[in-house]
């Protein structure tokens, strides 16, 4: 349990009250009851807006500006550089192409190997017994999977349900507890279980969430023209498929498992601005990039693939003053925006992979870093 605001100890600084990080306090205490313990303020991060984009989604149709919270120089910059490019290539598209849902795996004891087995067969068999067990303790969350893996003596079950607009992840703790109770019921051969068998996948970089899912995979695809990334980026355009080629090959001798430069710089600062679980990062680092370059249009057909986007525009920390006002300015906030926040969140990603492969392509990313270092 977090202590009380009589536990904490007596800081003079604290105890006087003019802190920059109180200022918000007022403004902050009641919404974030359930968000924070020993609550004595806020954090200010500084906050870009990079854009405009013009977007052709399924969910986000037009022009977006996008919030980032960071502060690493030349972020917002960037992802605007690499928006400009994508505005003047006719657009990006973007796609929500699965919805993976979010898991609990507990793992369950046996006495005998043969106990274990027998368990994970019948449930792999018949588990749509345990759906309005699960769906009991919530009015939105939908079970999608359950599905057993045995190790010896030892069953994990990987629950997977749709947390619907919240990234879910208290919402299916909830309901996957009240599935291993009911069967520890049904089946007294169990001797225990905990609730954390490995392989639910959260806030890991998981091969079986590439496989099976967890979060929303989304894919955004643009076409960019040489001359437009010549312009703008000083790229040639044909350089960009060697230096991904470059970076797979020696990713996989560093036991990499993506073929993105930059994606975490802009999904955290996204996710900061707009109060997501910044610690699901992880789960969506393993990005892929794929390039086709068509020699006789001179097009760069560029897609990215995230396959496990765990995001959310209720609950969390999605209601807090500034965080909602972020979601607000995408036009994301509230229920039936996930998939559209998804989206947003994948163009800004690829918009500034453009730049930042564009800039290595130019030879010029370390001067931009490094000018902006020497007006510090």
């Amino acid at each position: 349990m977090g202590q009380t605001s009589s536990d904490h100890p007596q800081i003079p600084a604290l105890q006087r009250g003019d802190l920059l990080l109180q200022q918000d306090k007022d403004s902050y205490q009641k919404p974030a009851a359930a968000n924070i313990e020993n609550f004595i303020g806020t954090a200010r991060v500084p906050i870009g807006l990079a854009g405009p984009v013009s977007v052709q989604g399924e969910y986000a149709e037009g022009e977006y500006y996008i919030p980032m919270a960071t502060t690493e120089g030349t972020l917002v910059a960037s992802t605007s550089r690499g928006m400009k490019v994508i505005n003047e290539s006719g657009g990006i598209r973007v796609r929500v192409t699965r919805n993976g849902g979010v898991q609990r795996a507990p793992v369950f004891e046996f006495h005998t190997i043969d106990d274990a087995r027998q368990f994970a067969s019948e449930l792999n068999d018949d588990w749509q017994w345990l759906v309005p067990v699960m769906e009991s303790t919530t009015s939105h969350g939908k079970v999608l999977d359950i599905r057993c893996w045995q190790m010896s003596r030892l069953v994990t079950i990987r629950m997977t349900m749709d947390p619907g607009d919240a990234s879910g992840q208290n919402m299916v703790s909830i309901s996957a507890q009240k599935a291993a109770q009911a069967l520890t019921e049904k089946f007294p051969t169990i001797r225990r279980y905990l609730m954390a068998g490995g392989l639910s996948g959260e806030k890991v970089p998981a091969n079986l969430n590439m496989l099976l899912g967890r979060g929303k995979a989304v894919t955004a695809s643009v076409s960019i023209p040489y001359a437009v990334m010549h312009r703008i980026t000083r790229a040639d355009v044909a350089d960009l498929p060697r230096l991904h080629q470059n970076y797979a090959n020696f990713s996989m001798w560093g036991g990499n498992r993506n073929t993105h430069h930059s994606l975490p710089n802009v999904a955290a600062a996204i996710f900061i601005a707009t109060g997501q679980d910044v610690a699901t990062l992880p789960e969506c680092s393993q990005a892929q990039n794929l390039l086709e370059y068509d020699h006789d249009q001179g097009v760069l057909h560029w897609d990215l693939h995230i396959p496990n986007l765990t995001v959310g525009t209720v609950g969390g920390g999605t209601g807090l003053p500034t965080q909602r006002e972020c979601l607000e300015l995408m036009g994301c906030a509230g229920s039936g925006q996930a998939n559209k926040f998804a989206e947003l969140c994948a163009v800004a990603s690829m918009a500034n992979e453009i730049s930042f492969w564009g800039a290595i392509c130019s030879n010029e990313w370390v001067n931009a870093h490094a000018s902006l270092k020497d007006r510090d």
